[in-house]
């Protein structure tokens, strides 16, 4: 043969496979060597290197060894051009996840790294960026039932729109009703979001009074009152709405004793 051909084992190490993944394709009739000689040894020619390098990245995105036989036996270009592109879809809708999950874990380092720097005792009015808010309807005074109808409604949102999200929910709460000790009684769920839509709240960029709750949330009324306390004392009228942000919790601390909530109240202008 004029072409000089490979050895099993160095186009499987050009592929960066095992030698038994050709083996295996070979037997299946998936992927055959170019040569194979009176011995039995297989040998490929360079120009298989793609054909193969496409077989791998299709089995990559999910598709079966079969499907791809099936694809080889019938191949033509009109088959290969609908075949690139249904992989495109699937492979563009993939990314959007990775996206979704990148975002996800640069939100998780910098509340960690926060939480891990915050002096918990700590009240004190700080300036914080305007923030991009996704709100769920409004929850005031809805039933239990209704909460848990509504939670399923709001995940699926998320989930059915790919919204970019910093994948916690936290609550908003109106002021009043964190006086009259309602802290069940939420006016709004949120999630931080680079997205646009018709529930966007914008949290303005301003002064808000912080502080933390360190420990289960069942003490989160003493949090309050330590605030709403700073508050009267400082002489700092407060806004309309609280808002909690669970940076420590079940994901990466197993005793709720060590969980850590972030709230900050709106200061009135």
């Amino acid at each position: 043969m004029k072409e000089k051909l490979l050895t099993c084992g160095t186009f499987a190490k050009i592929c960066g496979v095992e030698k038994h993944v050709l083996f295996h394709y070979d037997e299946i009739n998936l992927f055959k060597p170019a040569y194979v000689n009176d011995k039995g040894y297989r040998y490929y020619s360079y120009r298989q290197y793609d054909t193969f390098k496409v077989i791998i990245a299709l089995k990559k995105l999910g598709m079966s060894l079969k499907d791809i036989q099936i694809y080889l036996d019938q191949r033509n270009p009109q088959l290969f051009l609908e075949l690139l592109n249904q992989q495109e879809a699937k492979l563009l809708e993939y990314i959007n996840e990775m996206q979704q999950i990148h975002e996800m874990i640069k939100n998780f380092q910098t509340f960690t790294t926060d939480a891990l720097n915050a002096n918990y005792d700590e009240i004190k009015v700080t300036y914080l960026k305007e923030t991009k808010l996704l709100l769920s309807a409004n929850l005031e005074n809805t039933t239990s039932k209704g909460f848990t109808d509504f939670m399923n409604d709001y995940t699926s949102f998320i989930e059915n729109n790919h919204i970019i999200t910093g994948e916690f929910v936290g609550v908003m709460m109106n002021v009043e009703n964190i006086r009259k000790n309602q802290l069940s009684n939420y006016s709004y769920l949120f999630t931080t979001t680079n997205n646009l839509s018709e529930q966007i709240f914008v949290k303005k960029g301003g002064n808000y009074l912080c502080g933390y709750h360190h420990g289960s949330y069942d003490g989160l009324r003493d949090s309050y009152q330590r605030i709403l306390d700073y508050a009267e004392l400082h002489k700092i009228k407060l806004g309309k709405y609280a808002f909690e942000e669970y940076i420590i919790f079940d994901i990466c601390e197993a005793s709720k004793d060590e969980y850590l909530t972030r709230i900050t109240i709106e200061i009135a202008e």
